[in-house]
């Protein structure tokens, strides 16, 4: 699992490509080798994933409105409704209580890399470049085009410890090399639209008659759950005690292991 794990939060395609070795040699059959590494790798993903290990906000959803995909239509509408202004309520006040220049998230982020940039040692290439050596490997930072070697700020776009590093060097601001999305601004502007509940009645929509759509019902209750994979059932087994047996004795000779009928016992 941790070979999967590290090709898909790799940084570099040399990294990818490391790890996508050790799971051939491991199982040359994976699925792995037939997906596009577009869908699940984040070195591969076109665009800018940032921090954000994954795109499968659809399972979140569905976990938060599981209790209410029983009832009808327009109640299950405002019940999205009404969570979803809870959350984008909570969070706008939270940003607008924020005092730094970023996120809670970034700002502690930038704290640890902080700390083991003072460590490293920086050597100046020119104005904007340097050989920056600590951490699991010497890297070559360019403050003018914003990238490091490592690949850890390419991705996340926030700056790692060698960047941080250089940054110190040049007497520059490590904040003026995070990316603006992760600022405070840009925090609260994406819970500043509140969500309004819906005014008036339904007394203006026609009264039509619904009939359900034409299509074959399997037997037994419908399921509100997805099907849950061999990972997630083994991981609440971890949590769970496993179900003892119950240990049964024989009721002539009092001796465990067999019952009355297969007794071999003299009377």
């Amino acid at each position: 699992m941790y070979m999967v794990k590290g090709a898909a939060y790799a940084h570099t395609v040399p990294e990818y490509d490391r790890y996508m070795d050790l799971i051939r040699a491991a199982n040359p059959a994976s699925y792995l080798l037939r997906a596009d590494p577009k869908l699940w790798s984040r070195v591969h993903f076109e665009g800018d994933r940032y921090n954000i290990k994954t795109s499968n906000i659809a399972e979140s959803i569905n976990s938060a409105v599981k209790k209410a995909k029983g009832l009808p239509i327009p109640r299950l509408l405002e019940f999205i409704r009404e969570k979803l202004g809870r959350w984008f309520s909570k969070r706008r006040e939270d940003a607008l209580s924020l005092t730094t220049r970023h996120s809670r998230g970034v700002e502690y982020i930038l704290a640890i890399r902080s700390y083991y940039a003072g460590s490293m040692i920086v050597d100046r290439i020119d104005a904007w470049r340097f050989h920056v050596k600590g951490g699991r490997r010497d890297c070559n930072v360019d403050l003018e085009n914003r990238t490091c070697s490592c690949g850890v700020y390419n991705v996340e776009k926030i700056p790692c410890s060698h960047v941080i590093a250089a940054a110190a060097e040049a007497n520059v601001d490590m904040s003026y090399y995070v990316c603006a999305t992760h600022s405070t601004p840009s925090l609260f502007s994406t819970y500043a639209h509140p969500i309004y509940p819906k005014e008036g009645t339904d007394s203006h929509v026609k009264p039509v008659r619904c009939l359900p759509p034409g299509e074959s019902v399997p037997s037994g209750r419908p399921k509100k759950s997805r099907w849950q994979t061999w990972l997630e059932m083994s991981r609440k087994k971890n949590n769970k005690p496993r179900k003892t047996h119950k240990k049964y004795s024989c009721s002539k000779c009092k001796e465990p292991g067999h019952t009355r009928p297969n007794c071999v016992a003299e009377d």
